[in-house]
């Protein structure tokens, strides 16, 4: 019974997400509504991404600068040099990632000493060198960076839905998968290697084979995510596209949400994106700064393995009270995505406080 209402309400929400753009637009609400949620699908996309290396088999990362960067890059490259239809670059640029990522799991994984945070900073490394080389090569970008021209999409959907839509089927296929991997026995392998990698062996785990496809799955739905973005950037430029703030917005909401566990990527994205939306305005970059830091630190003092495991034991109370205070906040005049920011830090907040006794 409890499995079937799993699938009644994840069947229901999905309709509403399906139906949300016919709705909002016979209601006449502002478009930014379907581009928040956008964005909140890139970031469960790109965090999923991270987890299925870096949560699952204990290989922290920083490389999701170069997967990301790649899909980018590869997706504008093939539209602006070579005139490839936007789903077919959109496809490259995922490609582009993979090969990104197979480039490193060949060198690192064949050498048992680069782990932890050896492992860390080769990855970096290599996001740092993509970003010179497309900075210094003029068919990549020479640093001028490659303006797309604005595309026509199917359907009648204007470039906001189709983009709407389009994340939610990477964010949905990146769950998926996510959510595959901690289930199956590929992925009690990788929670083997994250424990203890000569044990996994021992039990008959192929670490290299299981590392290389869990490093080649990050990189495939960190690049298409990155692929699709780059229509929604419309402007790619090096310094933008490889800087540190997506793969430390990304660690930050694994971190965060549990990156043990598939569910653990999507509450952090939740919970991150909702509040430092509402804190990114003109003026207010050093406030989402500080208090996404200080939301971390509480978070990690508190409760290492981050809230999935609270949310397990009091979810269901979390979120009423998270519903309430958005209710009352609406009803004293706080727009929407203000108050939902509002109603995201009360069930947070609840989740963090240990329960007495």
């Amino acid at each position: 019974m409890r499995k079937q209402g799993a699938i009644w309400a994840i069947g229901v929400a999905l309709a509403g997400l399906l139906a949300l753009p016919t709705l909002s637009r016979s209601l006449g609400l502002p478009a930014y509504y379907l581009v928040f949620l956008y964005f909140f699908f890139f970031w469960v996309a790109q965090a999923t991404s991270w987890n299925m290396i870096s949560g699952y088999a204990g290989y922290f990362s920083f490389g999701q600068g170069a997967f990301y960067g790649a899909g980018v890059y590869g997706a504008a490259v093939l539209i602006d040099r070579h005139g490839v239809p936007y789903g077919l670059a959109v496809l490259g640029g995922a490609l582009a990632s993979v090969i990104v990522a197979y480039g490193i799991g060949l060198v690192v994984f064949r050498l048992r000493q680069i782990r932890g945070p050896v492992f860390a900073l080769v990855t970096l490394a290599v996001a740092i060198a993509l970003h010179s080389l497309v900075n210094n090569v003029g068919y990549l970008d020479g640093g001028q960076g490659i303006p797309l021209p604005k595309l026509e999409f199917p359907w009648g959907l204007s470039d906001v839905e189709f983009l709407y839509y389009a994340g939610l089927a990477v964010g949905l296929m990146a769950v998926g998968v996510g959510w595959w991997m901690y289930r199956s026995r590929y992925g009690w392998g990788l929670r083997a290697i994250h424990d203890d990698e000569t044990v996994a062996e021992g039990l008959g785990v192929p670490t290299f084979a299981y590392k290389m496809t869990a490093l080649a799955a990050s990189g495939a739905v960190a690049g298409l995510s990155g692929g699709l973005h780059a229509l929604q950037v419309r402007y790619v430029t090096a310094d933008a596209v490889f800087s540190l703030r997506v793969p430390l917005m990304v660690i930050m909401m694994c971190v965060l949400g549990g990156p043990r566990h598939w569910l653990g990527p999507v509450l952090g994205a939740g919970v991150v994106h909702s509040i430092n939306d509402r804190l990114s305005g003109p003026g207010m970059g050093r406030v989402s700064e500080i208090v996404m830091g200080l939301l971390l630190m509480v978070v990690v003092a508190t409760l290492p393995e981050g809230i999935y495991g609270r949310v397990k034991a009091r979810g269901a109370l979390a979120g009423a009270v998270g519903l309430t205070v958005m209710g009352m906040a609406m009803a004293g005049g706080v727009v929407l995505l203000n108050a939902l920011a509002i109603g995201v830090g009360a069930s947070v907040i609840l989740l963090v406080v240990p329960r007495r006794g």
